[in-house]
């Protein structure tokens, strides 16, 4: 974010004296107290100062914005046979789109807020707590009265793979455009947004619109066929596009992942990365397009790969890294989730990203 080099002034006089009046603060810099009171309205409105005494924002970090439900899994013994029931497994974690990027980025060491909707009840207590203990700021997390914690609930077959998966979420349609409006002054001073396709609509419209013209990188997850559609049909504001292959072929008849990429991009996505089950992922970077090979691993459990190759990336993008160089570490990221039953890895760190990173291919 830029700043005037009289803003920069100002601001770290307001640091150095964060009780000073106006007058003060005018008669330092050499500027009128009317326009002390027009700058430091600027600072607000960046992010910058969030109240009297001055009240900054933290080290800018991710702020993360979707769900935050329990996830129950249901493990099958043997192959699904239709129409009768099933032996099996079950247990229950901590999961959500949102939620699992946002532990999974204070894992990697990145500063991370989530924004989410949890009802009042003891499943969206604990796990809130749970992600408050991994290092997330959960500040931003509305508890509502009225309100049921959302579930997801997957099936799972003995090889791992997803059988069925079926989502309660009807509590996120109180994460709306209201919940950006009302708590923009913790999102503008962000160094990068995510948000997921379990949001409103409206949110997921506001938002769009609202980082664009504060020049804010958003980063947004498709999730799922259905829910795709939640996004507007221009994307112009979207900054990294994701999504697995199912799902770009619901909005483009295409097979080919290019093709895929460059029509979502025509849509306004300044950049689109595309994963294809244990197939190549295609990464779309301005008009460079490539292929990250995925290498074969030991599938305990699929669910929260998808979050963990989402958040490796981010963590890559972060560093200032290249999009094909960041998708590499979710390629690693998504691996090591992979091998466990739960939606965060505790294998997950940055040390284990860059090592695993070195071994995955790049072609194109």
């Amino acid at each position: 974010m830029s700043l005037t080099d009289l803003e920069s002034r100002l601001l770290t006089q307001i640091k150095a004296q964060p009780f000073a009046t106006q007058k003060e603060l005018g008669e330092a810099v050499g500027i009128s107290r009317a326009s002390v009171a027009n700058y430091v309205e600027r600072l607000q409105n960046k992010g910058l100062i969030l109240g009297r005494a001055y009240v900054f924002a933290q080290v800018p970090g991710v702020t993360c914005i979707g769900g935050t439900v329990l996830d129950r899994i249901l493990r099958m013994t043997s192959d699904a046979i239709p129409h009768t029931s099933q032996p099996g497994t079950s247990s229950s974690t901590r999961g959500g789109v949102g939620r699992n990027v946002a532990e999974n980025l204070a894992q990697l060491g990145e500063p991370v807020k989530l924004m989410s909707v949890i009802g009042a009840d003891e499943a969206g207590r604990q796990i809130v707590e749970a992600t408050e203990g991994a290092g997330v700021d959960v500040s931003l997390v509305e508890r509502l009265p009225h309100g049921i914690t959302g579930t997801y609930t997957a099936v799972m077959q003995p090889s791992g793979e997803l059988y069925l998966g079926i989502a309660d979420m009807g509590i996120m349609d109180e994460l709306n455009e209201q919940i950006i409006d009302g708590n923009w002054q913790h999102i503008v001073s962000s160094r990068l947004v995510f948000a997921e396709t379990n949001c409103h609509p409206s949110l997921l419209a506001n938002l769009i619109k609202r980082c664009k013209n504060a020049d804010i990188p958003l980063a947004v997850d498709a999730v799922s066929i259905p829910k795709f559609k939640r996004l507007p049909d221009a994307l112009d504001g979207v900054t990294y596009l994701f999504c697995n292959k199912d799902e770009a072929q619901s909005v483009c008849d295409d097979d080919d992942l290019e093709a895929l990429a460059r029509y979502l991009q025509f849509r306004g996505a300044k950049n689109v990365v595309i994963t294809s089950g244990e197939g190549p992922i295609g990464c779309l970077a301005g008009d460079q397009f490539t292929l990250i090979e995925t290498p074969r691993t030991k599938i305990i459990d699929v669910s929260g790969a998808g979050d963990a190759f989402v958040a490796g990336v981010i963590h890559g993008i972060l560093q200032e890294l290249e999009l094909n160089e960041a998708a590499k570490l979710g390629v690693v990221a998504a691996g090591l989730t992979v091998q466990c039953e739960l939606r965060n890895s505790p294998d997950l760190t940055a040390a284990a990203l860059s090592e695993g990173a070195k071994s995955i291919k790049i072609k194109g």
